[in-house]
C-alpha cells in the first residue's frame, strides 16, 4: 500500500503519541493507587463549629456543613470572626485492638485533634512546611485505648485561612496500609518536587554553561525556559510560605504556569516541524503575559468584592491555555519525530510524556478526573510537581547523549582528518618527488650545457688552435706538445670543477694541489701549498672552474717564466668570505716595459666575471698575484 508522503508523517506521528500515551497512563495509574489509600471516606458532608482565636465555640449548639467538591476535600464558607473550625467525624470501630489510624491528604493546620474527648494531637499547631497551595499528607495512629468497641467521635481543630473553611479528604483505618500510602505521597508531594527543582536548575546550568551550535540554540534555550518555568512553578507551590499575600502567590502561580505552556510551545516550533505561531507573536506573548495576569489580580486588590470570582477566572483561564498549549506542542513534537527521523526521539518522548502530566495536573484542577483502566480511582495527585525530576534527569541524559554523540562526531571528524591529511601528505611526498627528480634532471641539462660551454671555449679553442698550426705547417713538437699539455690541463680543470658540485672548494683546492705538485717538483721548483678554507664553502661548479683557471694560469707562467726556485699558494677562505688566494714565487719578477699578454689579460676578466678583482705585484725578489672574490649571493647551483 503506497501512502503520499504527508499521510504517512501524520500516521507515524499519531503512532508516536499512541505509544507515549501508553507509557504515560500506566504510570499515572500506578502513582494514585500507591499513594491513594483504598479507605478513603466517601461522606459528601462533615458537620463543623465555629471557634474563637482561643479555640472556644463561638455560638454553642449551632454547627455548620462543610461539603465535599469533587476529590478535593470539604469546603463551606469562612464563619464571621471565627479563628477556628472544629470538624466532628463519627466513624464505627469492629475491633478496638486493631491498630487504626487517621490519613489526611493534605497537611492542614490541625492544631489539636482528640478521640472520644482524649487528645491524639498535642496542642500545638501542625505547621506547613510547605507552601500555602501544596502541602503534604498528614497521618496520625489513633490509640487503642481511646478507641470504643461501635461508635467513636474525632475532633480536629483547624485554623481557618483564606476565604473558606476547608477539610482534606480523609480515611480511617489500617494504620499499616495508611502509614504507607503516607510515606508514597509523602515521597510524592514533598521529596520529588525538592529534588525536582534541583536538578531542573541543575540542568538550566549546565545549557548555560555549554557552548551549543548556532542551529541549536533556539531549542536549548526553549528548554532552559522550560526547566526554569517548571522549577519556578514548583517552588510556588511548594515553598512560599503562607504569611504571603494570598493574590501574590496566586499571580506567580499564574505567570510561571502559563509560562510553560508558552515555552512548550516555543520549544516545539524550535525543533523544527511547524510553525503554528509565529515566532514574533510568540515574542509578543511573553511580554504580554505579565500584563494579562497582572490587570485581574490589581482590579481585585481594589474591589474585594470581585477576588473570588477574577481569581478563578484567572486559574481556570490559564489552566485551559497551558492544557491547549502543552497538548498542541505535543503534536508538533510527535510530527517532528516524524518528519525529521528518530535522533531526538527519546528527547521527544520524555517532553511529551511531561506535557501530559502538565495537561493532566491543569485539567484535574477543572473536571473530576479517574483513570482510564479504573473509573473508580479519581486522579488526585498534583502532577507539575512530580514531574521535575524525570523531566530534569532525562534533559540531563539527553544532553550526556548529546555530548557522547558530539564526541564521537569530533573522534571520526579526527580520523577523517588525518586520513585526508595522511593522503595529502602522500600527494606532497609524490609531488615533491616529481619535483626533485624535475629539478635533478634539469640540473644535470645545465651541467652537461656548462660542460660542453667550457670544452668548447677552453679545450675544443686550444685543439681547434693546434689542429690548424699543425695543418699549416707551423706547430713544431715542442708546441704540439705544450698545447695537448694545456689541454690536458684545461681538462682536469674541468673535472675538479665537477667535483667541487659534491665536495666545495676546500676539497678542489686539494684536489688541484695534488695535481701540480708533481708537476712543479719535476720542473725541480718547491711548492708550499697553504689553505685555510670552510669545508661548507661552494662557489657552484662553474665559478669554481673560473678560479682553477685562474691558479692553473698562475702557477704555469710562475713555472714558465720566472726561473723561481719556490712557489707558494695561500688560501684563505673563512665561512663568511670573501674569498683570498696568493700565488707568489721568489723568481727575478716581470721585466721592465713588459706589456700584459693574453694569459694576464684572461686571468683579470675571469676574476672580474666572478665579481672580484686580481692585483699583480712584481719586483727583483719575485712577483704575487692576489686574487679576491666575493661570495655569491645566489644559490651556488645556479
Amino acid at each position: 500500500m503506497n501512502l503520499s508522503p504527508r499521510v504517512r508523517t501524520w500516521l507515524l506521528a499519531g503512532l508516536f503519541l499512541l505509544f507515549s500515551q501508553m507509557l504515560f497512563w500506566p504510570l499515572v495509574d500506578f502513582a494514585e493507587r500507591i499513594t491513594r489509600p483504598a479507605e478513603i471516606d466517601p461522606r459528601g458532608e462533615i458537620v463543623f463549629q465555629a471557634l474563637d482565636a482561643e479555640r472556644k465555640v463561638i455560638e454553642p449548639g449551632k454547627s455548620y456543613t462543610a461539603k465535599r467538591q469533587k476529590q478535593q476535600g470539604y469546603y463551606a464558607p469562612l464563619v464571621p470572626g471565627a479563628a477556628y473550625a472544629r470538624f466532628i467525624i463519627p466513624f464505627a470501630a469492629t475491633d478496638p485492638d486493631a491498630p487504626l489510624g487517621l490519613y489526611m491528604s493534605l497537611r492542614d493546620d490541625v492544631a489539636e485533634i482528640r478521640l472520644n474527648g482524649m487528645i491524639v494531637q498535642p496542642e500545638v499547631t501542625v505547621s506547613r512546611q510547605q507552601g500555602s497551595v501544596n502541602v503534604g499528607p498528614h497521618f496520625v495512629p489513633l490509640p487503642p485505648a481511646a478507641l470504643r468497641q461501635g461508635e467513636n467521635r474525632l475532633e480536629l481543630d483547624v485554623l481557618s485561612t483564606g476565604t473558606v473553611n476547608d477539610f482534606p479528604t480523609f480515611a480511617i483505618g489500617d494504620a499499616n496500609a495508611l502509614s504507607q500510602a503516607h510515606r508514597w505521597r509523602n515521597f510524592m508531594l514533598l521529596d520529588l518536587p525538592l529534588a525536582g527543582i534541583a536538578i531542573q536548575l541543575f540542568t538550566v546550568l549546565l545549557c548555560a554553561v555549554v557552548v551549543w551550535p548556532r542551529e541549536d540554540r533556539p531549542r536549548i534555550n526553549a528548554i532552559m525556559l522550560l526547566l526554569g518555568l517548571s522549577a519556578a512553578s514548583t517552588a510556588v507551590l511548594s515553598y512560599i510560605p503562607p504569611t504571603w499575600p494570598f493574590a501574590i502567590t496566586i499571580t506567580l502561580y499564574v505567570l510561571s504556569s502559563a509560562g510553560i505552556g508558552l515555552a512548550a510551545m516555543h520549544y516545539a516550533q524550535s525543533d523544527g516541524a511547524v510553525t503554528v505561531i509565529p515566532a514574533r507573536v510568540l515574542r509578543w506573548a511573553w511580554l504580554a503575559l505579565p500584563l494579562l495576569v497582572a490587570l485581574p489580580m490589581i482590579w481585585s486588590h481594589f474591589v474585594p468584592a470581585s477576588a473570588p470570582l477574577l481569581v478563578a477566572g484567572v486559574l481556570k483561564a490559564s489552566f485551559w491555555f497551558v492544557s491547549a498549549a502543552c497538548a498542541l506542542a505535543s503534536v508538533l513534537l510527535a510530527l517532528a519525530a516524524a518528519r525529521g527521523g528518530w535522533a531526538f526521539w527519546f528527547e521527544r518522548l520524555v517532553l511529551i510524556v511531561s506535557f501530559s502530566f502538565f495537561t493532566l495536573d491543569r485539567l484535574g484542577s477543572i473536571f473530576e478526573l479517574h483513570s482510564l483502566f479504573d473509573r473508580s480511582l479519581p486522579l488526585t495527585l498534583p502532577w507539575s510537581p512530580i514531574v521535575g525530576v524525570p523531566l530534569g534527569l532525562s534533559m540531563i541524559l539527553s544532553l550526556a547523549r548529546q555530548a557522547s554523540e558530539a564526541r564521537r562526531t569530533v573522534v571520526q571528524s579526527n580520523e577523517i582528518l588525518a586520513a585526508q591529511l595522511t593522503e595529502q601528505n602522500a600527494k606532497l611526498e609524490r609531488s615533491y618527488d616529481a619535483q626533485k627528480q624535475m629539478l635533478q634532471r634539469q640540473v644535470m641539462l645545465v651541467e652537461r650545457q656548462r660542460i660542453v660551454r667550457d670544452m668548447h671555449d677552453g679545450i675544443g679553442g686550444q685543439l681547434l688552435g693546434l689542429m690548424m698550426q699543425v695543418r699549416s705547417g707551423g706547430a713544431s713538437p715542442v708546441e704540439v706538445e705544450q698545447g695537448l699539455q694545456a689541454s690536458i690541463a684545461d681538462l682536469r680543470l674541468i673535472v675538479d670543477s665537477m667535483d667541487s658540485a659534491e665536495e666545495g672548494l676546500a676539497e678542489t683546492l686539494r684536489s688541484f694541489e695534488h695535481r701540480v705538485r708533481s708537476q712543479i717538483e719535476a720542473a725541480g721548483i718547491a711548492l708550499d701549498f697553504f689553505a685555510d678554507v670552510d669545508e661548507e664553502l661552494d662557489l657552484g661548479p662553474r665559478p669554481t672552474l673560473q678560479v682553477l683557471r685562474i691558479l692553473q694560469e698562475a702557477v704555469t707562467n710562475a713555472m714558465r717564466h720566472s726561473g723561481a726556485k719556490r712557489i707558494a699558494v695561500k688560501s684563505l677562505a673563512p665561512a663568511g668570505g670573501p674569498i683570498r688566494i696568493t700565488i707568489s714565487d721568489d723568481g727575478t719578477g716581470l721585466p721592465e716595459g713588459y706589456r700584459r699578454g693574453r694569459g694576464l689579460t684572461s686571468m683579470e676578466t675571469r676574476a672580474r666575471n666572478l665579481g672580484g678583482a686580481l692585483t699583480i705585484e712584481s719586483g727583483p725578489d719575485g712577483t704575487r698575484l692576489v686574487l679576491d672574490v666575493p661570495l655569491p649571493e645566489t644559490d651556488p647551483a645556479d
